[in-house]
């Protein structure tokens, strides 16, 4: 069965790599790349919050009664000469046992927080070396409290958030196909409209409740300079587009960048009250991000750590890939994998597969549509499948 996961693994991804060759080639039509957008500050805030429920019956009988709920929070901040992020994942499970008319109750948090100060401010080339502190937490209904850990490392590397130049790039695909534009602008327009659609708090804050007549008239602007837009300025449609674009679209965050990172890592806490802490590890780390074509967005991460005990007889692996692609602009395909390899001391290897296929549809009004298939290969187990449907409410 083992076997058979991996075949599938590798085929769907030999099918996205033989996808993305073509995609990369339409690029040439578009003059800018993520690389020439260079901001000083990246940001990006994030909450989910998901629901699902059921609820069953035979007659006057309940014959099922169950409801999840999750919610998601990213925050993600960068700037030279500090950086930080927040990651929290949450799920609570409620399921009324029929034959006993109980219910029985399951709850998970996981939460990872970390800093960045960058070290060196003056030459160019050694600006994205960082100090760098980290620390997670897990919370089950079966531990006695959380586990907790932290991370303290040296690494280099930095990570942009494109994503105002992703909507900057839609938002001159529409006018195109609309016949608002005569043609690509050039580099330095869609860069200076990214920026503008960056600055909207700054218009809010300036013009109040009519900055939006503001904030589309300076972006107009910059499409006038280029030469490529109709005589007579943006028509209605036109500011319907970008209205839509920038206020009823859900475009998935875009990033680019790397880095790598050597540390120690040591528990705080341990998830029971009889548990003793074990030595510290050493810890290595590395992250890459980059979109492409701008419809594909991929993450890729990987962590190796092993305690300072045992050397490299004893230790543990993740490898995360996360791809998204955007099949249109109300309708995502996400793909995620997590493999892990653990080897205690003395023992053989033992691996894990997680792999997840998600549709995602965007409603209206920040309701969406999630569609979900779930594999998952723990040692000395069967294959498991899980299939939901629920509804998604992003808050921000």
């Amino acid at each position: 069965m083992l076997s058979k996961c991996v075949c599938v693994l590798i085929v769907v991804s030999l099918t996205l790599i033989l996808g993305l060759i073509p995609i990369a080639g339409n690029v040439s039509a578009q003059e800018v790349s993520v690389s020439d957008y260079e901001v000083p500050v990246s940001a990006a805030d994030r909450l989910l919050i998901d629901f699902s429920m059921n609820h069953a019956t035979t007659g006057s009988t309940a014959t099922t009664s169950k409801g999840n709920v999750g919610g998601v929070y990213k925050r993600f901040y960068d700037s030279l000469p500090f950086g930080y992020s927040i990651d929290v994942i949450g799920s609570g499970l409620m399921d009324k046992i029929i034959e006993t008319d109980e219910y029985e109750s399951n709850y998970s948090i996981n939460g990872d927080a970390g800093v960045k100060k960058y070290l060196n401010q003056k030459g160019r080339s050694l600006k994205d070396i960082f100090g760098s502190l980290r620390v997670s937490s897990d919370m089950h209904r079966h531990y006695d409290r959380p586990a907790s850990a932290a991370t303290v490392g040296l690494g280099y590397g930095r990570f942009i958030e494109a994503t105002a130049l992703a909507k900057a790039v839609r938002i001159e695909e529409f006018l195109i196909k609309e016949g608002e534009l005569n043609g690509h602008l050039p580099k330095a327009a869609i860069l200076e409209i990214s920026k503008i659609i960056n600055r909207e708090n700054e218009f809010e804050d300036k013009f109040g409740e009519t900055y939006k007549k503001e904030w589309y008239k300076e972006m107009e602007t910059v499409m006038r300079e280029s030469g490529l837009l109709n005589e007579t300025g943006l028509s209605a449609v036109g500011v319907l587009r970008i209205e839509e674009i920038l206020e009823r679209e859900a475009i998935a965050d875009r990033f680019y960048g790397w880095d790598v990172a050597l540390g120690s890592k040591f528990d705080i806490t341990t998830p029971y009250t009889d548990q003793e802490r074990p030595v510290a590890n050493l810890d290595v780390s590395a992250s890459y991000a980059r979109p492409i074509a701008w419809q594909w967005q991929i993450n890729e991460r990987i962590s190796v750590n092993t305690p300072f005990d045992s050397f490299a007889s004893a230790y543990s692996l993740s490898l995360s890939s996360d791809i998204s692609y955007e099949l249109s602009n109300r309708i995502d395909l996400r793909l995620r994998h997590l493999l892990r390899l653990d080897k205690p001391d003395g023992a053989d290897v033992e691996n894990s597969h997680s792999f997840g296929l998600s549709f995602i549809y965007y409603i209206e009004n920040n309701i969406n549509l999630v569609v979900t298939e779930q594999l998952e290969k723990v040692p000395d187990e069967d294959i498991t499948s899980n299939f939901t449907v629920l509804l998604n409410y992003r808050v921000f």
